[in-house]
């Protein structure tokens, strides 16, 4: 089973004369941010490559300097930066897996473009759909708008954005199984960021070849190529590109078995992970030293190395369960609040209400007056009951994190009966998931890998049990354990 074979999708990065974020560090772009005044559209521009800086490790700073940037822009009529802070927001909400927001900044973005002939931020619009579509699994939507990123940077020139679009494109015909298209794109996109002394994608796409070869099993291809990406990545001291790489090479090693080379680089793995408080890649060094240490024969630094896995992962859900719910009690409160507040008016308008209907049933027939007044009580009565309805579903919201709800489960033993190639453990795991009609990403959290390695497991799944996609997969599922 692999343990972390990610490919590394690129985002658009806006370039301009002066600032490049790839030469700009995050305290020097600061610095001139200090140095530049808020009515300079300069300030904008920074403020815009310091949310885009931010916005993979720490997302939500990046939509709060994002809206910052809108606001500076929009009380200074700077409409055309607005495109960019567009694309800054939808990367933002895109790395927070907000897919409607980023869709909707994205489009946002490219109506921006197209009314001031901005064929940069026309690109990165339809590179940003494309990550979208991909991460909500509309491949062929995907491949559509990676498609028009490749054609327009091809016709502008704009070599960056280009080699962007044929790594993203790999990556989708690799989803789809075509592993020979998926390494061509790849080396092309190389050629191109090496041309054009674009090391961090020149990086990224070695490292994303190095990945396919060793899916396939080819693994002193794979050790090739993990090789020159370490050595680019190195280059431009990119911390997290050294990880990756690093646990990617010890994981080919192990299937090598070369194992105390192996061992070596995972350990490196661990101290940056660790180091730079990567915590998903905390979870996945410890796993693999475990899978190493068992290859070894050490079974009690294997055990060591599970327990401390688990701890992290028990870290992790407990910080962000903890975090759900602190918002949600957050929100559970300010609606109820809002709530209360609403139905106090109710209650204000219907006395007010009531005082002048029964001077008007003084006036005109007592019947009638009486008649408007239990009306007017009936509708106050309905809204207030539909208000505390709301309140209820929220606490149920409470409840319902914090408690413990039923879960679809299945029979592995009896589905693998009907398979001519059973499911793994983890497939089975997975196709469980599925079941209960978790989301890619949910799986992922839950089940401690990243959405790409849920992907390439469904297609495993698929494949074994005879499906083409999610429906066709449950319904083998339930129809199996039904009989």
């Amino acid at each position: 089973m692999l343990v972390k074979l990610r490919r590394c999708i690129l985002y658009a990065f806006v370039h301009v004369t002066i600032f490049s974020i790839h030469a700009q560090k995050l305290d020097s772009i600061q610095n001139i941010l200090d140095e530049t005044s808020k009515t300079d559209r300069n300030y904008v521009s920074l403020l815009t490559l310091l949310a885009k800086e931010y916005a993979e490790n720490d997302p939500d700073s990046a939509l709060s300097i994002s809206r910052k940037a809108f606001t500076i822009a929009n009380q200074q009529n700077w409409d055309s930066l607005k495109g960019q802070i567009y694309i800054a927001l939808s990367t933002s909400h895109s790395y927070l897996a907000q897919y409607d927001s980023s869709t909707r900044y994205s489009f946002l973005a490219i109506e921006t473009a197209e009314n001031f002939n901005d064929t940069t931020t026309l690109i990165d619009g339809f590179n940003n759909l494309g990550i979208d579509f991909m991460f909500q699994e509309e491949d062929a939507k995907a491949i559509e708008y990676f498609e028009k990123v490749e054609n327009l940077s091809k016709l502008s020139n704009d070599s960056l954005r280009w080699g962007h679009a044929l790594n993203n494109i790999g990556m989708m015909v690799g989803y789809a199984g075509n592993t020979e298209d998926e390494l061509d794109k790849y080396e092309q996109a190389a050629n191109i960021f090496n041309a054009i002394g674009e090391k961090e994608g020149y990086a990224n796409t070695l490292l994303n070849t190095g990945t396919v070869y060793t899916s396939i099993e080819q693994y002193q291809k794979a050790d090739e190529f993990y090789a020159k990406a370490l050595v680019a990545f190195e280059e431009i001291n990119l911390s997290s590109g050294i990880q990756n790489t690093l646990q990617s090479s010890a994981e080919n090693l192990m299937y090598m078995n070369q194992l105390a080379k192996a061992n070596g680089l995972a350990q490196r793995a661990l101290d940056l992970a660790l180091q730079y408080e990567f915590r998903q890649d905390v979870v996945y060094t410890y796993n693999l030293l475990s899978q190493i240490a068992v290859k070894s024969g050490d079974y009690k630094t294997a055990f060591e190395y599970q327990a401390k896995e688990n701890e992290v992962k028990e870290e992790i859900f407990n910080t962000e369960k903890s975090q759900q719910i602190a918002e949600l009690e957050t929100e559970y409160q300010t609606e109820k609040k809002e709530q209360q507040l609403a139905i106090a008016a109710i209650q204000l308008k219907q006395q007010v209400q009531e005082k002048y209907l029964l001077i008007s049933a003084i006036v005109l027939i007592t019947v009638v007056g009486g008649f408007i007044i239990y009306s007017v009580k009936k509708q106050a009565s309905l809204q207030k009951k539909l208000l505390e309805e709301e309140m209820d579903h929220l606490r149920l919201k409470i409840n319902s994190l914090l408690g413990n709800p039923e879960k679809v489960e299945l029979d592995q033993e009896v589905i693998n009966k009907s398979l001519h190639q059973p499911l793994s453990e983890r497939e089975f795991e997975i196709l469980n998931l599925t079941v209960a009609d978790k989301t890619n990403r949910e799986i992922a959290d839950q089940v401690f890998v990243s959405v790409n390695t849920v992907k390439f497991h469904l297609k495993n799944i698929y494949s074994k049990l005879g499906v083409s996609n999610r429906r066709e997969a449950l319904k083998f599922a339930f129809d199996t354990s039904s009989n």
